[in-house]
């Protein structure tokens, strides 16, 4: 496998569960119950995952997701990144969200519900009524490539951006070449030091296949995986602060 290019698993065979429709009325769901993602940093050095699974309660699609990061260096942890987010959906909109992060010791939190007015958001980030049309960072909705303004699922803050669509490319993956849709995020309102561009990967059923930004100097590229892992079942209550 050559990781010097983002790399993308060959189309998930049948069979892998599922449970999920292909359409809604506002974004293209899932082909499958899980996506999962390793990333590296400098293109080759691995630090840990990203992972994603789907669920059905009635109306509602579920999303839970866990990411886990580690650089370590002379077999010293340098850096530890650990994030929970849980998110639930109905007739295209976010209704619910729950995370918690611990960015290296610096721990964030985010709860929200929909309300009459909006998005009834409270966090690390303050509260505030978001849109009720808000999408959040977590980059499987492919919706997102329309968006003027995202809701940080880290933060807990709105961040204005502007979406770039940089056309079709062709990317190397397990099985060969693939074609993939490429958008770039820039982020028109991140504080000073933090990352203001991802690059964004999507097929040609706007299924998320890849994601590659920059921090600290380190370009950090998403590798999506050939058979999908799901995330560990997340412990209750997850984001009370």
């Amino acid at each position: 496998m050559h990781r010097r290019h983002l790399i993308l698993a060959a189309p998930l065979a049948l069979g892998l569960g599922l449970i999920l429709p292909r359409r809604s009325a506002a974004f293209i769901l899932p082909e499958t119950d899980a996506i999962s993602f390793s990333v590296f940093r400098k293109n080759d050095s691995p630090m840990g995952y990203h992972r994603l699974r789907f669920t059905r309660d009635g109306d509602r699609l579920i999303m839970e997701k866990e990411i886990s990061l580690e650089v370590t260096l002379a077999f010293v942890t340098a850096y530890r990144y650990r994030h929970r987010n849980r998110e639930v959906w109905e007739a295209g909109r976010l209704v619910e969200i729950e995370t918690r992060t611990d960015d290296d010791g610096d721990d964030y939190w985010l709860r929200a519900k929909a309300g009459p007015d909006g998005l009834m958001v409270e966090g690390s980030g303050g509260s505030y009524v978001a849109p009720a049309d808000i999408i959040p960072t977590s980059y499987w909705n492919n919706a997102i490539t329309s968006a003027t303004q995202l809701l940080d699922t880290q933060r807990g803050l709105i961040m204005d951006v502007r979406m770039e669509d940089r056309g079709p490319e062709t990317l190397t993956t397990q099985s060969g070449p693939m074609q993939a849709r490429h958008h770039t995020i820039n982020i028109l309102t991140n504080p000073p030091g933090k990352t203001n561009q991802i690059d964004l990967w999507y097929d040609e059923t706007g299924q998320w296949v890849g994601l590659a930004f920059e921090a600290k100097g380190q370009k950090i590229t998403y590798v999506l995986d050939s058979v999908p892992v799901p995330p560990e079942p997340a412990p209750q209550s997850a984001a009370t602060p």
